[in-house]
């Protein structure tokens, strides 16, 4: 790796202070764009400052414990150094020491005789570290601890204590709520574990699978005045194991986890022999994770419930084992007869119901597989079998595999072993021999097991029936019990109610509250509007005209309100497509009337007003516009634009010439052949009356 174009720092200690963090002084190189930039020299505090200063790409030494000494020391100063700064151990190789002379010999650095000086050291571990040598040590897993408490105690004494405590218990609950939605949005994998309390959360803890840096910007430490959120990056134990010795032989594990804010962890291995059992706050999966593969190989992790608690599934998917879960929840007094017994077997101290819930758990499991395991070290003991290492078959056996195929694989493999103990030829004549007479023996085996499954039985039946005498008394004594507290709980529980009624109060009045700002805030958008239009109508920008229907009833009510129409008056006429009942009835009646007045005639822009526009205009020469601009005022007047009323009397004009063109002129030809056509019909009319009157005389 080239890390020119960022700043690497060396440093090399000039005196150790011991346990004493404060007494320790370094050498400092500091390395940018390739170059050395400067050298300082100062106390831890000085260092740490100068890695928030710069954030280097990297820190260089040649031995991490220079950085406090001690292992507790050490992880101490880790926690300051900053998220994105690498630590570079660059006397350490592929697991293998060598010194800063050796290195910088290699690389071709100018080395001064006799032994370097702490600020030549620290030049030359920037370069070397630069240059990418050294080994990468990491500092943190990829996990992270998101703590979320109350900021303050609470109590402010005399009846106001309840509520500080609510008011603070809501703002971390809060608070959890915000984290969580943040990443859940980013599809961040975390778990989550919260005590819960009266109005609210008292304290919760997430685990984030994640880098610190990954997490800048979503969430932050606070110290405020009601909740604290404190962001703990968990330090990498492994990374000073590549400095300590092997791991131990690793063994294959049944897990219990009882997680929780107080977690349980216990393993044993296939022969049921106790490996691990620990308690604590914050033992989370990735801690569990840490500590079991420390041990051995998780093969199967265990829960006491039933459905699994999706921590529980978590670990099981991490360690790639198998999922075990109960038939149904295991109770107190199962948990403590499992525990109990195993614990005086191998004198072990069970500290507390966390630790036996989760050792309760890993045994219930191996209970399911002992039946089979016991199976098959009869079967191997019963041909003469010496197997010295049974957890790789007993691994088959918890894989399902079946137990003839588990037999045959370890035939196999002794006749197959090329090691020391491989059997001899003999031995191999006699195990095959035996094979044979397994089918046998079969029946014989199958008897004895159901005669001991019957005692064990019986044993049980026992148990249970001082069992439910147990219980019979445990129920009086906490039914007694529960008559006492119920009535100390009537009060608390008139009090509860009490609250949640004044609360359900507050929130119907903040909502009533939301409801009359908007109305305000509409009210105020209507009156900044209405000044507006006031504003353009002084200005002559727009002029008020009358609205009417089709509705001859309605023409009436408005000029009762507002005078009679005037001839030639511009009017708005309301039509939308709701009232095309009335168009069909009243609209010869409308256009008759507006003919008469000489109307001109605005409408609204609808599917319905471009018909009536039409017919308005061109079958009946009456004025008329569509417009989009228009703003009622009250229920009888509209604003329309100036420019529209000039429009409209523009298409006026057009119609009042179209009219001229088209009415025929009374010329003096045509008034002398009308004269002469009424003189024709008025002869013929008397021509009628004179015959009409000589036939009456004679019939006389």
């Amino acid at each position: 790796m080239n890390s020119q174009w960022k700043a690497v720092i060396g440093v090399d200690i000039i005196r150790s202070g011991g346990t004493d963090l404060n007494q320790y002084y370094y050498a400092i190189a500091i390395l940018q764009e390739g170059n050395i930039k400067k050298t300082e020299e100062g106390k831890l505090s000085h260092l740490i400052r100068l890695l928030w200063e710069y954030r280097p790409a990297l820190l260089a030494v040649d031995n991490i414990y220079e950085l406090g000494g001690t292992k507790e020391n050490l992880k101490k100063v880790l926690k300051f150094i900053p998220p994105e700064t690498e630590i570079v151990q660059v006397t350490l190789d592929e697991s293998r020491f060598q010194s800063i002379k050796e290195i910088a010999y290699k690389v071709g650095l100018p080395i001064e005789k006799g032994k370097l000086n702490p600020f030549r050291t620290a030049i030359f571990l920037a370069i070397l570290a630069s240059e990418g040598y050294g080994t990468k040590l990491s500092l943190f897993e990829k996990r992270v601890k998101i703590i979320v408490t109350k900021g303050r105690s609470g109590y402010a004494g005399g009846s106001r204590s309840d509520k500080y405590q609510r008011s603070m218990r809501a703002a971390v609950m809060q608070m959890v709520r915000k984290i969580k939605e943040e990443l859940d949005k980013r599809k961040i994998d975390y778990d989550l574990t919260i005590r819960r309390s009266k109005g609210g959360v008292e304290r919760a803890l997430f685990v984030v699978y994640a880098d610190r840096k990954d997490l800048t910007g979503i969430v932050r430490n606070i110290r405020g005045y009601d909740v604290v959120v404190r962001i703990k990056p968990v330090i990498n134990t492994k990374f000073l194991k590549l400095i300590e010795g092997s791991k131990p032989e690793r063994k294959y594990l049944i897990v219990g986890y009882d997680p929780g804010i107080v977690a349980g962890l216990a393993a044993i291995d296939l022969d049921m022999n106790p490996v691990l059992i620990v308690s604590g706050r914050e033992l989370d999966r990735g801690t569990a994770v840490s500590l079991l593969t420390d041990v051995g190989i998780p093969v199967v992790v265990a829960t006491d419930k039933n459905p699994p608690p999706d921590m529980v599934k978590k670990l099981a998917a991490m360690l790639n084992a198998q999922l075990f879960t109960p038939p149904k929840s295991l109770s107190t007094s199962e948990k403590e007869s499992l525990v109990n017994e195993y614990a005086r077997k191998f004198n072990l101290e069970i500290r507390n119901t966390h630790e036996r819930d989760a050792l309760a758990a890993a045994l219930k499991a191996y209970s399911i597989f002992r039946e089979k395991m016991e199976k098959l070290n009869a079967k191997v003991r019963s041909i003469g079998i010496k197997v010295k290492d049974m957890q790789k078959y007993k691994i088959k056996l918890l894989n399902n595999e079946p137990l003839e195929n588990i037999i045959e694989d370890i035939i196999n493999d002794v006749l197959l072993s090329s090691r020391r103990d491989e059997v001899s030829s003999k031995s191999v004549t006699t195990l095959l021999i035996k094979n044979k007479q397994l089918e046998q023996s079969n029946l014989e085996e199958r008897i004895k097991e159901l005669e001991s499954k019957i005692e064990h039985l019986t044993a049980e039946r026992e148990k249970l029936k001082q069992r439910i005498r147990e219980l019979e008394q445990e129920y009086n004594y906490l039914k007694s019990e529960l008559n006492i507290i119920s009535t100390e709980l009537s009060k608390d529980v008139l009090r509860e109610r009490k609250v949640s009624e004044l609360i359900q109060r507050l929130r119907n009045v903040n909502s009533y509250a939301i409801k009359l700002e908007k109305e305000l805030n509409n009210l105020k958008e209507s009156l900044h509007d209405t000044i507006q239009l006031i504003e353009k109508y002084f200005r002559g920008d727009y002029i008020l005209v009358r609205k009417i229907s089709l509705n001859l009833a309605s023409i009436r009510d408005s000029e009762e309100s507002l005078g009679k129409i005037r001839k030639g008056e511009i009017v708005f006429l309301d039509i939308s497509e709701g009232n095309q009942g009335l168009l069909a009835t009243n609209f010869r009646e409308f256009v008759s009337f507006c003919a008469n007045m000489s109307l001109k005639v605005i409408l609204p822009e609808n599917s319905v007003s471009t018909r009536v526009a039409d017919s308005l205009v061109n079958k009946h020469y009456v004025p008329a516009l569509m417009t989009q601009k228009y703003w009622y005022i009250g229920e009888r007047l509209v604003l329309i634009p100036r420019s529209t009323i000039s429009h409209l009397d523009e298409i006026s004009k057009r119609l009042k010439k179209l009219r001229e063109e088209s009415t025929p002129k009374l010329t003096e030809e045509i008034l002398e052949k009308l004269v002469s056509e009424y003189r024709e019909e008025r002869t013929a009319l008397l021509r009628d009356i004179t015959q009409q009157n000589n036939a009456s005389t004679s019939l006389k």
